[in-house]
């Protein structure tokens, strides 16, 4: 079974109708988070026009509270696409990394 489809809720800490937010569990920087669909796509060009919006929105909202959170300087937004990627989860997520420097 896939390992973002039986997340446990008390890990979330944002959610709308079709992402959820949790703490990378291997981080590369302080607050790393990953945003996952809560439907059960591999890819993000799966990814329904709603679904895209919806992404933008909660990607925006984490951002907040990483702000308020940390302060970082900047961030990566990254998404691997792909075995040869480097996609080792074949279930759609976005990684927002802060950078501090």
């Amino acid at each position: 079974m896939c390992v973002f489809c039986e997340i446990d809720e008390s890990l979330i800490l944002l959610q709308n109708d079709y992402f959820f937010v949790i703490r990378d569990k291997h981080p590369v920087s302080r607050g790393h988070l990953l945003i996952i669909s809560k439907r059960h796509v591999e890819s993000y060009f799966d990814l329904q026009p709603d679904e895209c919006l919806a992404l933008h929105g909660i990607s925006s909202e984490a951002k907040t509270r990483l702000d308020q959170e940390f302060q970082p300087s900047g961030y990566n937004l990254a998404v691997n696409q792909g075995r040869s990627a480097g996609q080792t989860v074949f279930h759609f997520h976005l990684h927002l990394i802060p950078r501090y420097g």
